[in-house]
């Protein structure tokens, strides 16, 4: 069965930016380009009206910021998955971003080809977060798992990966509900919010995949 395409529309205040991604990204497969904003009102105007699967989200835009368009779209229930694309990196906008229902969150830094793997990840209902800011969370020991159950960990592994809860619950043989539960138990015994946080514990410690 082929993987269905991905919808995105990008809020990004440089329009120099704008035409990069929007040239690299026609290439890229599974993603279908739907729109583009310079400013954080022009993002959820079309998030309301062209509902695209995900929105690349620069946080330091004018009129709304980025975190505002999220707390807007969160209180709307719209149906957008949220990746972050940003320069910011200070452990209070990453936590805010994924506090305030970020899927995902990207560093400019980070290459063409993590882009397009993080929209397919955020895109298909899984959670991705840049390697490179794994470090701010956690609890830094490599035996910061030890209270994990066998099966725990290698839910971890999978959420590791940006896998969802259905996706993992199909490879492991196991209902998409029970894959819920083992995160839930999973984040409140390392004190984690959310799965993005998960995800970068995940990456944090180096799970071996299973």
């Amino acid at each position: 069965m082929e993987a269905r395409e991905i919808s995105i529309v990008v809020a990004e205040d440089h329009a120099l930016v704008r035409q990069g991604l929007r040239l690299m990204l026609s290439r890229a497969p599974r993603v279908r380009w739907l729109g583009e904003t310079g400013d954080g009102e022009g993002a959820l105007r079309l998030a309301r009206e062209l509902k695209p699967d995900v929105l690349l989200l620069d946080l330091g835009l004018p009129r709304l910021d980025g975190l505002e368009v999220m707390q807007a779209i969160a209180a709307a229930h719209l149906p957008t998955r949220v990746l972050v694309v940003t320069a910011r990196q200070d452990a209070a906008t990453v936590q805010a971003a994924l506090s305030f229902g970020a899927h995902g969150y990207m560093l400019k830094t980070d290459d063409a080809d993590a882009l397009v793997s993080a929209i397919h990840t955020v895109g298909d209902g899984g959670y991705h977060v840049s390697p490179e800011l794994a470090t701010l969370f956690g609890h830094g020991t490599t035996t910061a798992h030890d209270g994990l159950t066998s099966r725990e960990m290698d839910i971890a592994s999978h959420v590791g990966r940006g896998l969802s809860s259905k996706q993992i619950g199909a490879e492991l043989g196991i209902s998409e509900h029970t894959v819920r539960k083992h995160r839930e138990n999973i984040a409140r015994k390392l004190g984690l919010r959310n799965a993005a946080e998960l995800v970068a514990w995940s990456i944090r410690q180096r799970l071996p995949e299973a």
